[in-house]
């Protein structure tokens, strides 16, 4: 696992060139409490994160599937199952420059499940206490991190 906090607000994985978004807790829109229903999470968190000049000069900010967000999972670790990069300093009012937050709860992926008895009402989050997955229904909260990029 190798990452490069960009300054931004951004953190690069260098393995697999995906650029992510830190998390604070500051109440903005980055802030690592603040809930979304699954179709939220696109139309609130990316929606915003896009608008404009976009976050961090870009504007092709999205939901990563199960698969990207699994990919910053560090195993060594638990409550959050992260590494530093992603879980440092995190003091009340800090901001995605001062910081780096993760709750180590669900996070939505933009996988809908595909396995019967479940359906395209449910979504994959996975959760950072531990790293676990679940399928959940769509219309639940959970917490976002949005990701651009990739190889």
């Amino acid at each position: 696992l190798s990452y490069t906090d960009n300054g931004d607000g951004t953190i690069t994985d260098n393995n697999t060139g995906l650029m992510w978004e830190k998390k604070s807790d500051d109440g903005s829109i980055h802030d690592r409490d603040t809930l979304y229903t699954w179709d939220d999470a696109f139309a609130v968190l990316s929606a915003g994160l896009n608008a404009g000049a976009g976050f961090a000069g870009h504007t092709d900010w999205r939901v990563p599937n199960v698969k990207e967000l699994q990919s910053i999972m560090n195993y060594e670790n638990s409550n959050p199952a992260v590494s530093p990069a992603f879980n440092t300093g995190c003091v009340a009012a800090c901001t995605v420059l001062t910081c780096s937050c993760t709750a180590a709860r669900g996070y939505w992926s933009s996988s809908t499940v595909a396995v019967p008895p479940l359906g395209p009402s449910d979504a994959w989050p996975v959760v950072f206490f531990d790293g676990s997955m679940i399928a959940n229904f769509k219309g639940n909260a959970r917490h976002v991190r949005a990701v651009r990029g990739g190889l």
